[in-house]
């Protein structure tokens, strides 16, 4: 069960990422041959591919806040000093799992109004909420990523800058998902030579 757990905990969000990219594919292929080839199609298949796109693109909210991979700047972060950057950006975790969970009570309701009043799709008579469960889910992730990745800076605060950020998720005991490759690709060695290169170690 432990080992079930940590598994779930590196993979979660990346199996429903592969899962519902993979479904979109398929649906978007099916279609486009029956669409060009034999002259007919689904006249669902357009409106439950963008289901399946917003289902993947909210999966991946909590796999890019668990690996610190969001969107910031860090210019004027990375000018001051190593303590001061440390709190500064706990500080941004923190307001970011308040707007996380924001958002999540924002969508719980907008499923309830949903189900209340019986919204549904235009082209298939689903009920709104097969889009807005999607918002659940992603925010619902968000709030737990975030929490680990407040855990995670609680913990490591004497430690390095580059281990107290941890983006990538590169100080994790295990943060490999099931579907990428053992070997490092071409981009991978390249950005670590560049590295290397700027910080000195390349000459």
């Amino acid at each position: 069960m432990k080992k079930l757990i940590k598994w779930l905990d590196v993979n979660f969000e990346a199996v429903l990422m592969v899962v519902f990219f993979t479904m979109m594919i398929i649906l978007i292929t099916i279609q486009v041959l029956l669409r060009f080839v034999f002259k007919t199609g689904f006249s669902w298949g357009e409106e439950v591919a963008r289901i399946l796109f917003l289902w993947m693109s909210f999966s991946s909210f909590g796999y890019l806040t668990r690996n610190s991979r969001h969107v910031r700047v860090g210019f004027l972060v990375g000018k001051i000093k190593e303590d001061v950057q440390k709190k500064i950006l706990f500080i941004c975790d923190l307001l970011f799992l308040i707007f996380s969970v924001a958002g999540l009570k924002a969508v719980i309701n907008l499923c309830i109004d949903a189900a209340k009043y019986h919204d549904k799709l235009i082209a298939i008579p689903w009920n709104y909420n097969v889009l807005y469960l999607a918002g659940v889910l992603g925010f619902f992730m968000m709030v737990m990523r975030n929490i680990q990745i407040l855990i995670w800076k609680i913990r490591n605060w004497n430690s390095d800058l580059e281990r107290f950020i941890n983006y990538d998720g590169i100080y994790y005991d295990n943060n490999r998902v099931f579907c990428q490759p053992e070997k490092k690709d071409f981009l991978e060695k390249k950005e670590e030579l560049l590295e290397k290169y700027e910080s000195g170690q390349g000459e």
